[in-house]
């Protein structure tokens, strides 16, 4: 048997796990299965008891692997679930080649160190990432501890993918339920329609960096998140979406800005693979912790939306309603929690985990300690004046009147 371990790389095409995984089961005449393990993730608690998995986040997932489950049966292919861990399952079943897709993050790290001590033969590939180690600029050792010199290393270099798109039917773009935040069915068909259909919607990739701080609908930004976390969609699509738009467009500052978002991403997934665990800590990169603590009930009126900051509350009631926030609602709720709750930041990243359906351990925990002061933000303190935020990009009140 070949096996092909399902982790953050949830498609099929421009995945080179799963074509490498195909064509070793036909050369060695060898049955091809699939198998996702839970972790018994969906039972499990993170730092204060918060969930790792809400049973929104979880459906997403489920509905993620049902697609990708279709998929592979169109070419006879069945995915297994496994509620424990990928281990268990290997040494229950023995596979002749176990191949999968690396991860940057230490839990995720380890499983992978765990599963090459059992001396089962193994192929890993990079999937989750628009570069492999290798190919950083400048090399792993020596990652810029700011953004903006990464951004300009990789900016001189020229990326460029050769991808086939499939062909993806319209109803696959079809809302999955009543959420106007993030109303998309999972899966790769879902993921690829949204791309095609951002790409060509005027007042979509087109005007992206002028409207990417909106709050309400769909199209103020990508929407791409949920699909890069669970690799239903590859950061190389998305890039090269890009770039044959900016070359339609005779050059596009909007479009090249999702590029940039890109490598924002990018840049805290290699942040996370050198870090280790600092990132989890609550100092961070930093010698000295920071003097926040926790304070239940009102991290409870946090998570509840009922601080009494409207702009806040509005954002954290979006949140578990929906598994989705923006970019801008986030960097205020996380500000919030810290610099005006006095919290502990890694209270704040534990319930993001929870809820978000885009949860990537890089981005969520690199993101978070960024605002605390303790990663790779240059700034001494990101603290955010929620009111003056509030004024900025909800000025007629619409987004508070909604989640009010």
């Amino acid at each position: 048997m070949i096996a092909w371990w399902v982790r953050h790389d949830q498609r099929l095409s421009d995945n080179i796990c799963w074509d490498s995984a195909r064509e070793l089961a036909e050369a060695t005449g060898q049955e091809l299965c699939a198998v996702y393990a839970w972790n018994h993730l969906d039972q499990a608690k993170g730092l204060g008891g918060i969930p790792r998995l809400s049973p929104r986040r979880t459906e997403w997932i489920r509905e993620g692997l049902s697609a990708l489950g279709h998929e592979l049966e169109s070419h006879g292919v069945a995915l297994q679930h496994t509620p424990g861990s990928i281990t268990d399952w290997l040494r229950a079943n023995r596979p002749h080649t176990l191949l999968f897709s690396r991860a940057v993050a230490t839990e995720e790290r380890q499983r992978e160190s765990e599963v090459n001590a059992l001396g089962i033969p193994t192929r890993a590939f990079w999937t989750h990432t628009l570069l492999t180690p290798g190919e950083v600029p400048g090399g792993l050792d020596r990652l810029p501890s700011t953004f903006t010199p990464f951004r300009h290393r990789v900016e001189r270099e020229v990326l460029s993918f050769d991808l086939d798109l499939p062909q993806t039917a319209p109803s696959d773009h079809s809302p999955t339920s009543s959420s106007e935040s993030f109303p998309f069915h999972a899966g790769e068909a879902s993921a690829l329609a949204r791309l095609e259909a951002y790409a060509r919607n005027p007042n979509g990739a087109a005007v992206y960096k002028t409207r990417r701080n909106g709050l309400l609908g769909t199209e103020f930004s990508t929407k791409f998140s949920p699909w890069l976390a669970s690799g239903a969609l590859s950061p190389q699509r998305i890039w090269q979406t890009c770039l044959d738009l900016e070359d339609e467009l005779g050059g596009s500052p909007d479009v090249e800005w999702i590029r940039v978002e890109l490598l924002w991403r990018e840049y805290f997934q290699w942040v996370a693979y050198t870090a280790g665990p600092k990132l989890f800590q609550k100092q961070g990169f930093r010698e000295v912790p920071p003097k926040n603590g926790f304070n239940a009930k009102a991290f409870q009126r946090w998570v509840d939306g009922t601080t009494g900051d409207e702009f806040v509350d509005a954002g954290m009631r979006e949140l578990a309603e929906t598994g989705f926030s923006s970019n801008r609602a986030r960097q205020n709720m996380a500000s919030y929690l810290i610099h005006d709750l006095g919290m502990d930041w890694r209270h704040g990243a534990s319930y993001f985990e929870s809820q978000l359906l885009d949860y990537d351990p890089a981005s969520n925990w690199a993101n978070w300690a960024y605002i605390a002061g303790v990663g790779n933000d240059p700034r001494p303190v990101r603290r955010f004046n929620t009111a003056k935020q509030a004024s900025d990009y909800d000025a007629d009140g619409a987004f508070r009147a909604r989640w009010k």
